[in-house]
């Protein structure tokens, strides 16, 4: 994306960048040092071995060398046999043989480094080494200092040094003094090299969260969070805004496990009750079905008792004997009667508290439903609203963008997608702070919402980025709707703590055309971002 902040999946990538950096980094000075401990090692195999304790020193410090120690103590043993070199040197030439008879003698340090390896004749007055080579070394000496070692007031002395080199004590001393100068400006490097990379991760930080999306009884910890962030990329407030970040992540977790075991506790709660009322209405087939079968044996009992009465008449020769027979089975069939009507009031009274009971368990399952519907769109509509600017988000922008679409594909209407990018935002921000930089994105977000139709709908889409999709408008009407914003933005006379802050806003935009996709006119109006922000900022361009 053109403008001055990345998207967050960009921040990772540039993190994980400045890593690599930091880590070619510090592989490099670690050769460098292990270079420099190889060849301080050689050296001390090539110098003269006539003097003991010089000999002994060289010794420790192959030792140290070899086992890797950086510490003082290896800077105390330099400085030990700096010392017995510059005791040597101090010595009377006449004491070292002068009056013995002619002998070859062994080439000392620089001789044997830039000299060649013939014996020379110990009568021989020179010192030094072949001036040929002493001036080779010289020769490198100045370019390792011009190109390394140029703190300024220190370069022309290092130089005069390296001019006035006469034998290899002085040679071995300005090594020495040039390679302690360098140490220093090699760790303050790699500190440049680590705090660059910890401007990267702060900044980083930042936008992560800002895409973290928080209750409203958390927004306080996000706010203590990015305070502690716009404070800079110091390493405790980094600790601490971290800690913060986790903790927060932590709760929102604990907050969503807490929220999918009330979720789960009603589904289980539901599935019991659904049972419940699977098991009433199975219950009542029961009762009917044993309400048939008493009906049945009523019947069957009836014409039992009406064939009885039947063959009584048909049998009876006494009138006194036919009624007496005649209410024999009229009572048996009013008893029958009686019978069947107590059990059917039973199962009436039975069925009425079952009734009750499966209204009662279907109203709690009905407020429970509403209650976890209302949760479940709550936390819809906070997952789908900006939590800084108060407008909707990326999220809701791609829900929004399938519905305009589907419609532009069926009706042919005009649309037009918008993409806007606030001017120099990262310089707002390193100026004033991130709290300024915060209020702008509040205010922009706010004249566009203002400036735009119900139909119209805006969104941040991220970091100091936001989109405008525009329905049953042209490209021209867009432009000229985009246009009244920009003024708007420019106008506004943006200030923070009593300061003006200029704030200028550009923009792309780009109309639905025939087989378009969404991502098509989207990559046409970021296009057209581009041009406006290479065109100086602070305009609109179509595409």
């Amino acid at each position: 994306m053109p403008g001055d902040e990345k998207g967050p999946d960009e921040w990772k990538v540039r993190y994980l960048d400045v890593l690599a950096e930091l880590d070619a980094s510090r592989k490099s000075w670690t050769e460098t040092e292990q270079l420099l401990r190889h060849g301080l090692s050689r050296l001390s195999l090539a110098a003269d071995r006539s003097h003991r304790v010089l000999a002994a020193q060289l010794e420790q410090l192959r030792a140290l060398l070899r086992s890797g120690v950086n510490d003082d103590r290896l800077r105390r043993l330099l400085e030990d046999i700096s010392e017995s070199i510059r005791h040597m040197d101090d010595q009377p030439h006449a004491t070292r043989a002068a009056d013995a008879a002619p002998q070859l003698r062994k080439p000392g340090l620089a001789a044997r480094l830039f000299g060649r390896r013939t014996p020379v004749a110990a009568t021989a007055p020179a010192r030094h080494p072949a001036p040929d080579r002493l001036e080779l070394a010289q020769k490198l000496l100045q370019e390792v200092i011009e190109e390394l070692a140029a703190p300024p007031g220190q370069r022309e002395q290092m130089l005069r040094r390296v001019e006035s080199i006469g034998d290899e004590i002085q040679l071995f001393n300005l090594g020495h003094d040039l390679v302690t100068l360098l140490r220093p400006r090699i760790i303050g490097h790699e500190a440049r090299e680590i705090a660059n990379g910890d401007a990267a991760i702060n900044e980083m930080l930042l936008h992560l969260i800002e895409h973290i999306r928080v209750p409203d009884e958390l927004s306080g910890r996000c706010d203590a969070i990015r305070a502690l962030l716009a404070g800079g990329a110091d390493a405790d407030r980094m600790d601490e805004a971290i800690q913060g970040i986790v903790e927060l992540i932590g709760e929102m977790c604990s907050r969503l496990e807490g929220e999918k075991s009330e979720i789960e506790a009603f589904l289980k709660q539901m599935a019991e009750r659904l049972g419940e009322i699977d098991s009433g209405i199975r219950e009542s087939l029961v009762n009917q079905r044993e309400s048939y079968e008493q009906g049945k044996e009523l019947d069957e009992s009836v014409n039992i008792q009406v064939q009885k009465i039947e063959e009584s008449v048909t049998q009876a020769q006494d009138l006194t004997l036919l009624k007496a027979a005649l209410r024999e089975r009229v009572d048996v069939i009013r008893a029958h009667m009686q019978q069947y009507r107590r059990n059917e009031e039973g199962r009436i009274a039975r069925a009425e508290g079952e009734v009750a009971q499966l209204n009662e368990r279907l109203q709690n399952v009905q407020r429970e439903s509403d209650l976890l519907r209302q949760r479940l769109r709550d936390q819809r509509e906070l997952a789908m609203v900006d939590t800084l600017t108060g407008i909707p988000n990326r999220f809701a922008y791609n829900e929004r963008l399938k519905i305009e679409f589907a419609r532009w594909r069926r009706y042919q209407s005009p649309l037009v997608l918008s993409m806007w990018d606030i001017d120099r935002f990262k310089e707002v921000n390193d100026h004033y702070g991130h709290q300024a930089g915060d209020k702008a994105l509040k205010v922009i977000a706010r004249l566009i919402r203002d400036a735009v139709r119900d139909t119209d709908f805006v969104a941040r889409y991220g970091g100091e980025e936001f989109v405008l999709l525009m329905p049953e408008t042209g490209l021209d009407n867009g432009l000229i709707i985009a246009e009244g914003i920009r003024r708007a933005v420019e106008s506004c006379g943006f200030h923070f703590r009593g300061k003006a802050v200029p704030i200028t806003i550009s923009c792309g935009l780009s109309e639905f055309r025939a087989g378009d996709r969404p991502e098509q006119v989207f990559a046409r109006a970021d296009e057209a971002l581009y041009k406006a922000k290479l065109q100086g900022r602070n305009g609109c361009s179509t595409a």
